[in-house]
């Protein structure tokens, strides 16, 4: 079953970081085409900055669900380095315990945020604003996921696939 989990983060990983790449293309694109209309053709284009600000917002979420993966969040390695084996090992499931239960936040209140802004569309793109915030909810789930394929690290044991 793990081995399944850990198959299925991977390929989550790869996805994410696709569509991050895009993203960043994306949003770098599209603000300079709006500061090219705005300042060399005086004709700024209405959905640029629309379109850009829904990209940074989906490329935010799926940065922090990457960062889970990386644990390359903020964390005190001068302070917890310092610790005794045990204590870093207790520093670590809490810090995961916390970082699982924002994310199960994120999935909660983001679908409540889904379901809240189901009717509205964006002014420009006419597009579901519910797509922008169906980030919040999808970043936590895939936080969990990334956070459950990595239990055997976060408990100090030993994976699978090195056995």
């Amino acid at each position: 079953m793990l081995r399944l989990l850990k198959r299925l983060n991977r390929r989550a990983v790869a996805v994410e970081s696709l569509l991050a790449g895009s993203l960043v293309f994306t949003v770098f694109v599209v603000v300079l085409l709006q500061v090219v209309m705005r300042y060399v053709f005086q004709r700024p284009n209405p959905w640029s900055e629309e379109l850009s600000r829904f990209g940074f917002i989906w490329l935010s979420m799926l940065g922090a669900a990457l960062a889970v993966e990386l644990r390359t969040h903020f964390v005190f390695d001068q302070l917890v380095g310092r610790l005794r084996p045990k204590l870093q090992m207790l520093v670590r499931i809490c810090s995961t315990a916390f970082v699982a239960a924002m994310a199960i936040g994120l999935i909660v209140f983001g679908i409540e945020l889904v379901d809240l802004a189901s009717s509205q569309r964006s002014p420009a793109l006419n597009l579901p604003i519910s797509w922008i915030y169906a980030s919040v909810p999808i970043a936590g789930l895939l936080m969990l996921l990334h956070i459950t394929a990595a239990l055997d690290t976060v408990l100090g044991r030993e994976p699978e696939d090195q056995r």
